[in-house]
């Protein structure tokens, strides 16, 4: 197989791999705050999980959502329950299952604080109006990359449109 000349020009081009770059600076600053207060990237995406599931999840949903195998879970789990986030009870319908949810305590808005930091931070790059069209711009490319099987689900962070 051979590259044709222009591959460099056209990469440069694409949206596509500026707003992966953007993820990716969002990530790594985020994980720099979040290592500093003693969490994981990975603790605070199953964090996440939990906050979309008041009920909790079993273990082995949680991996699956997460891309990642039971005994990364059981780990990080172990973790979280240690620092008071979560709290694991037994599944009424499989004794061998345990649900995982997020502990009454759970101090979470340390996280939340420091996604609005992040977002703060986007705003000083942005106009109000900009702020505002890029959030609409954003919601339309995530309705777009759906499946069609989802095109009724709520994604998480959209937002109304804020006066």
């Amino acid at each position: 197989m051979t590259r044709r000349k222009d591959t460099p020009k056209r990469l440069d081009r694409l949206l596509v791999l500026r707003l992966w770059a953007t993820q990716l600076l969002l990530e790594a600053r985020l994980k720099e705050q979040l290592e500093a207060g003693g969490i994981t990237l990975a603790e605070f995406r199953l964090i996440g999980e939990l906050l979309q599931a008041p009920q909790g999840l079993r273990q082995n949903e949680l991996a699956r959502r997460l891309g990642v195998r039971a005994p990364t879970i059981s780990t990080s789990v172990a973790r979280l329950e240690a620092a008071g986030f979560v709290i694991r009870s037994a599944d009424s319908t499989d004794p061998r299952a345990r649900i995982v949810s997020l502990a009454p305590e759970a101090p979470i808005d340390v996280g939340v604080d420091m996604l609005e930091n992040l977002e703060i931070r986007i705003h000083k790059a942005l106009s109000k109006e900009e702020f505002a069209q890029f959030d609409r711009m954003l919601a339309k490319i995530q309705h777009e990359l759906l499946p069609l099987e989802m095109l009724d689900f709520q994604i998480p962070n959209s937002r109304k449109e804020n006066a």
